[in-house]
């Protein structure tokens, strides 16, 4: 099969490659500049569903204006189906999921078409960028800016605990090694606060031991590289999970988390970990929306709400900007709360007026 580039997986040169040639051009511009490979990856997927829209209508590349790009998202606004392509066995597998079309989602999608049509139009393929014909005439919609959802260190613990009750009287005895990954891979979570997307990432090499004390090198946005302290925790399940990791199938030997069928574990395998164990565990309400990224928000509250340092906290979690950490200062209570229970007493004498 031809391939765009070597670095995306079979199934994303597959979709890659249905692309106009200067599309191409453009992603290959991008794994040149060292965008993270998740990221070409979303975007790849964004101009997949784009062009399926524009084939739908019967439309070319230089047939796009801002109407056409506003009607392409009130036709996802819903939700939409996706193909995907999966290797499975050896053999590719197409599957269909419908996908509910998120706040954060639609971001995504301008973003990657923003990002497209500016390179077109730099580089001769367009006349014009009919994204700004469509940001010109669109209503911005209010931005709200939410709280993070998190679980509590009871609920964090509820939820590891879950994954020795799911396998306990179950008859799992050939995938015993599957409790061990599901550990490592929860608790990995929670200690390091590492994206999904680099989590599936990490390689074997990607682990160093020195002196008894595991350290992973990980791998994030634009390709930035920061390296964690495994706590005893953490790595004492990682250990059982590699006394106990399955023989991979031919080209994921060097993957850290495994499937079931010896290849890399997905994004997609690892949410659905996350659903199983939050059911599982019989979590409230709030805590039911919990996926691998509010692992994420959780380590980063528990560690504002221990006294760690902003800085610090910001540096683990690999944000770029301190601004984005700040989102997690919501937690930090004690000032707020003493202030209160100080109001309370000065309104005391009031208390008991008609």
């Amino acid at each position: 099969m031809e391939v765009l580039s070597r670095k995306l997986p079979k199934s994303i040169n597959r979709l890659a490659m249905k692309f106009p040639e200067d599309v191409q051009d453009f992603i290959l511009e991008m794994i040149s500049a060292d965008r993270s490979i998740q990221t070409v990856i979303n975007y790849i997927y964004d101009f997949s569903l784009f062009f399926d829209y524009l084939e739908s209508k019967g439309l070319e590349l230089e047939d796009v204006d801002g109407r056409t790009i506003r009607r392409f998202f009130r036709h996802i606004e819903n939700g939409y189906e996706r193909k995907v392509v999966r290797e499975i066995h050896g053999k590719l597998v197409e599957q269909t999921f419908f996908r509910e079309n998120s706040q954060s989602g639609k971001k995504r999608k301008r973003a990657s078409l923003r990002s497209l049509f500016r390179y077109l139009v730099k580089s001769g393929a367009l006349d014009r960028n009919p994204m700004e014909e469509y940001e010109d005439s669109t209503l911005k919609a209010r931005s709200h800016k939410r709280v993070p959802v998190f679980l509590t260190q009871e609920e964090a613990v509820k939820l590891v605990e879950a994954i020795h009750t799911f396998f306990e009287g179950r008859r799992f005895v050939k995938m015993s090694w599957l409790e061990k990954r599901d550990r490592a891979i929860l608790l990995l979570l929670l200690n390091t606060g590492m994206r999904v997307s680099e989590l599936v990432g990490l390689n074997l090499n990607s682990l160093q031991e020195q002196h008894g004390v595991w350290r992973i090198i990980v791998f994030g946005k634009g390709g930035k590289e920061r390296v964690l302290k495994l706590n005893r925790t953490a790595s004492d399940a990682l250990r059982e999970y590699l006394d106990a990791r399955p023989m991979p199938a031919d080209g994921h030997r060097e993957a850290l988390f495994l499937n079931r069928y010896g290849c890399r574990m997905d994004r997609r395998a690892v949410g659905k970990l996350v659903d199983k164990y939050v059911k599982e565990a019989g979590l409230p309400p709030k805590a039911k929306k919990i996926s691998p990224h509010k692992l994420r928000h959780t380590l980063a509250t528990l560690l504002l709400m221990n006294g760690e340092n902003l800085r610090v906290v910001q540096e683990i979690l690999g944000h770029s900007s301190i601004q984005t950490t700040q989102i997690y200062t919501h937690v930090i209570n004690d000032e707020k709360d003493g202030a209160l229970d100080r109001l309370d007493r000065l309104m005391e004498p009031v208390a008991g007026m008609p």
